[in-house]
C-alpha cells in the first residue's frame, strides 16, 4: 500500500470517529431535552397533594413546564395549575435548594392584577399593549416571527413580582391579600418596537407619577427597551428607573 493511501485511510478513520463522536453528542442533547416521562408524572402527583393540601378552592393541573435549559435553576419539572376561582397560572414544583414543595400562585395572581391596574397608565402614554399572559402560548410558537411581523407597532408590557413572595410574606394562599397591602417592588418591563423618540422620558415619568398619584403602585423598578419586530436591539441602552 502506497503512502498516500495509507495517510488518506488515516485521515479517514479519524474524520470517521469524528463523526461518529458528533452524531453520539447531537443524540445526546436531543434527549436531554426531551422530558422524561416518569419525572413529569412524578411531579404531577406531588403537586395533587400538595394542592390538596394547601389550596381549600379548586385548582386544576393542566400541564407539566420542563425546563431543560436550566434557566429557573432551583428545579426541572414543575405542575402547570389553574386556580378555578381567580382564573390564575401557576407553578407548583418541589424546590431542590428548599427541599420543599412550593409555588408562584401568590406573585402569578399579583402580577395579573397589577398588570390590569397599570394597563391604562401606559395605553394613555404609549398606546395599545400586549399583557404578557396573553401572550405567552404564542411566544413559545413556531410562528412567533411572522406574529410579531404581524404586531407592528405594538407594545409590550411585563410585570413581575419574586416568585417566592407569597412564602416570604406569610400569606396565606386562601386569603390573597392585594399587592397594595403590602410594600412590594416589582420589575415593569415594557418593549417598545421602534426607535427612541425625544418625548419618552417624560412619558415614562408621568407614567410613574400617575402611578403613585392614584395609589395603583407606589414602588417598582421600570425598564423600557427599543428592538425591532425582529427582536434586535434599537438602542444602546435601556430605559431604566427606580420609584
Amino acid at each position: 500500500m502506497s503512502k498516500t493511501k495509507k495517510i488518506l485511510l488515516t485521515l479517514l478513520g479519524v474524520f470517521s470517529i469524528i463523526l461518529v463522536g458528533v452524531v453520539i453528542l447531537l443524540f445526546a442533547f436531543t434527549q436531554s431535552m426531551k422530558a422524561d416521562p416518569d419525572e413529569e408524572k412524578k411531579v404531577r402527583d406531588q403537586a395533587e397533594r400538595y394542592l390538596e393540601e394547601t389550596f381549600d378552592e379548586g385548582t386544576e393541573i393542566y400541564d407539566v413546564l420542563y425546563d431543560n435549559m436550566g434557566n429557573r435553576g432551583y428545579f426541572e419539572y414543575a405542575a402547570k395549575v389553574k386556580h378555578e376561582k381567580y382564573g390564575t397560572h401557576f407553578l407548583v414544583f418541589f424546590n431542590d435548594e428548599t427541599g420543599e414543595m412550593e409555588d408562584t400562585f401568590l406573585s402569578d395572581k399579583w402580577q395579573d392584577d397589577a398588570e390590569k391596574e397599570i394597563r391604562p397608565y401606559v395605553e394613555k402614554e404609549l398606546g395599545d399593549v400586549l399583557i404578557s399572559k396573553e401572550m405567552e402560548d404564542i411566544a413559545e410558537s413556531e410562528n412567533w416571527e411572522k406574529i410579531q411581523e404581524e404586531i407592528g407597532e405594538y407594545n409590550q408590557l411585563l410585570l413581575a413580582f419574586d416568585e417566592g413572595i407569597g412564602k416570604e410574606l406569610n400569606i396565606d394562599p386562601n386569603k390573597p391579600a392585594s399587592y397594595k397591602d403590602y410594600k412590594v417592588s416589582p420589575t415593569i418591563r415594557i418593549t417598545l418596537s421602534r426607535k427612541k423618540q425625544d418625548a419618552d422620558e417624560e412619558r415614562f415619568n408621568e407614567m410613574i407619577n400617575g402611578l403613585k398619584k392614584d395609589k395603583v403602585l407606589e414602588h417598582g423598578n421600570m425598564i423600557v427597551e427599543y428592538i425591532s419586530t425582529k427582536g434586535v436591539p434599537l438602542e444602546d441602552e435601556e430605559w431604566h428607573k427606580k420609584f
